[in-house]
């Protein structure tokens, strides 16, 4: 009866090593538990000491770009040496306003390319983008 006997021979147990998912969540545990402090933090202003000696900032000088090259400053037209005339006159003035770009969605990037370096050398430093017109 020995002959039929049947042995079984030890199995081996399938087992998931869990070191390293463990050392790879505690590694992403830290970089969280230092990245969302700076995410989260606030800064607070106090500016009950201002009183009237404090400038208020201006209203932006809007130049919207037309895909044909027209300029128009706050809404009114005006051609290229204007433009720069205006830009120097911009530049020169005690607290100088930002200057926003408006461009058409087709409007050749050369152009506005041309126009920021003019605002450029003319001294002004405080130009934005706003997205294109549709």
């Amino acid at each position: 009866m020995a002959a039929f006997a049947l042995e079984r021979e030890p199995t081996a147990f399938a087992q998931v090593n869990v070191t390293p998912l463990v050392d790879v969540l505690l590694v992403l545990l830290v970089i969280f538990m230092l990245t969302v402090p700076q995410i989260t933090h606030k800064l607070t202003l106090d500016f009950s000491h201002c009183d009237v000696g404090c400038p208020l900032p201006s209203d932006p000088v809007r130049l919207s770009i037309k895909q044909t090259g027209e300029l128009y400053w706050n809404g009114t037209a005006l051609n290229r040496t204007e433009l720069e005339h205006n830009f120097v006159v911009l530049a020169q003035a005690t607290q100088t306003p930002m200057l926003t770009l408006r461009p058409e969605a087709r409007t050749k990037y050369e152009t506005v390319a041309e126009i920021v370096a003019a605002a450029k050398n003319a001294g002004l430093r405080n130009i934005g983008l706003e997205p294109a017109i549709r």
